[in-house]
């Protein structure tokens, strides 16, 4: 009887351990599945963008501040977000930056005279050599003397400037504004439009595949020429009194609304586009236009010098009153129509 009670004992053990050594063997229950929309960052620490390097301690905000010389020249590049560039009345420069780098302002050069910055660079803050030190953020303003110019590259940016003397911007996507720029612009945008509003100088805007709009824009000096270009957007010119014009599309229309200058010469070119001017009705010009299989309508009189028909396409050359400016107009598959404004 006690031998049986030992093995009775015994047996009850052995379950135990097995049943133990069972649980411990049992697979971790499931995790449900993530809903659409993927896992979500927590603040502050957003997940890496494909090809991009991400600054140090993304997703904060920062500003700084530093005495600049009133006509400075600022350099930076941004990979992606808002860039703001804002012109003021003091020799101070402002950089602010949301949820993105933390900024290293650089001084390139000083002035001799009052030792103040002439030349600066504003770079995202890390290890020197690390990699490109481009900004990045959802807003970067920046405030500047009204008398600075700027260097710009951006990759994914709006771009908006503001009052300040001159610029150059280069974007990869995104737009272009620029309002109130005298001293001269360059834009060009590969993917994207851009615009230019009452701004002066010399001025050359591109675009791949967007539009370019310019409105009230004066030269700042005589012999300065506006050029605008893009392969598969419109041209839209409102009040560009620059004596010298080329605008060139591919396959985007061209407008022209304005006045031809004595002495200037207005270059209009598109593949597969129309061509519209509007111009007052006392207009002096010498009209050159080949439209190749498309039409040519005039709502003001003009003496047609000569007219060709031809395998090729069709040509004229016009003149209205005495002809003191020369425009060239040119489309292949497009119509040209000039109305009265």
């Amino acid at each position: 009887m006690y031998n049986a009670g030992r093995q009775f004992i015994g047996l009850w053990l052995l379950l135990c351990l097995a049943a133990v050594a069972g649980l411990g063997q049992q697979s971790p229950p499931e995790m449900p599945a993530p809903k659409a929309g993927g896992i979500k960052s927590k603040p502050g620490m957003p997940f890496p963008r494909p090809g991009r390097v991400d600054p140090p301690n993304p997703g904060e905000t920062s500003e700084k501040s530093i005495a600049i010389d009133p006509n400075a020249a600022i350099q930076l590049c941004v990979l992606d977000g808002r860039l703001r560039v804002n012109g003021w009345n003091r020799s101070e420069m402002r950089v602010f930056v949301r949820e993105g780098s933390h900024i290293n302002v650089r001084v390139l050069e000083k002035s001799a005279d009052s030792d103040k910055p002439v030349w600066v660079l504003i770079a995202s803050e890390g290890k020197p050599g690390a990699g490109p030190e481009c900004l990045s953020g959802d807003l970067i303003e920046i405030d500047a003397p009204t008398g600075a110019s700027f260097i710009v590259k951006g990759r994914t940016t709006q771009m908006r400037f503001d009052t300040i003397k001159k610029v150059e911007a280069y974007n990869v996507e995104g737009s272009i504004a620029l309002r109130n720029i005298p001293g001269g612009i360059t834009a060009s945008n590969s993917q994207g439009g851009v615009t230019v509003e009452n701004s002066g100088g010399s001025i050359s805007l591109e675009s791949s595949t967007g539009n370019i709009v310019a409105y009230e824009v004066t030269p700042g000096k005589v012999g300065d020429v506006f050029k605008a270009k893009t392969n598969s957007g419109a041209i839209s010119l409102q009040r560009v009194e620059h004596r010298q014009i080329e605008a060139r599309s591919v396959t985007g229309s061209l407008l022209f609304d304005g006045k031809f200058l004595t002495g200037g010469l207005y270059n209009f070119r598109t593949s597969n586009g129309a061509i519209r001017l509007m111009i007052p009705h006392d207009s002096s010009c010498t009209i050159k236009a080949a439209y190749g299989f498309g039409l040519f309508n005039s709502e003001l009189p003009m003496e047609v010098l000569t007219e060709t028909v031809a395998q090729g396409g069709k040509s004229l050359v016009a003149k209205m009153a005495s002809g003191n400016a020369t425009v060239n107009l040119t489309t292949s598959s497009g119509s040209i129509g000039i109305r009265k404004q």
